[in-house]
């Protein structure tokens, strides 16, 4: 979710969370915050990565990290083919810098 500025205001109105005296609401669920709680509080808390671009004045909440969520940006083993069609184990290439480029005409 894209804000114009990282306060509990405008995440609530574009969240439908709701901020009561036991903490953030939506539905069933409310997440107990301290008192004077910001948006940085809210991301540390619920587990949303907050981003800041500067230049363009805009903040980026994401989703919750869940079971989907990477833990970590180590690469699982793949075996891919390569131009020849010959299967090329990825694994091959550990300890080295590699850009793996995926792309599709649609």
């Amino acid at each position: 979710m894209l804000l114009d500025r990282p306060d509990l205001e405008a995440f609530c109105l574009a969240s439908g969370w709701e901020l009561k005296p036991e903490g953030l609401c939506r539905d069933e669920v409310c997440v107990p915050l301290p008192e004077g709680a910001d948006l940085h509080a809210v991301s540390k808390r619920m587990g949303m990565p907050l981003v800041h671009d500067a230049v363009a004045g805009l903040w980026a909440i994401g989703p919750p990290a869940g079971p989907h969520a990477l833990s970590s940006a180590k690469a699982p083993d793949l075996v891919l083919p390569d131009l020849d069609g010959n299967p090329f184990g990825v694994r091959d290439l550990r300890g080295n810098k590699v850009l793996l480029l995926a792309w599709a005409s649609w």
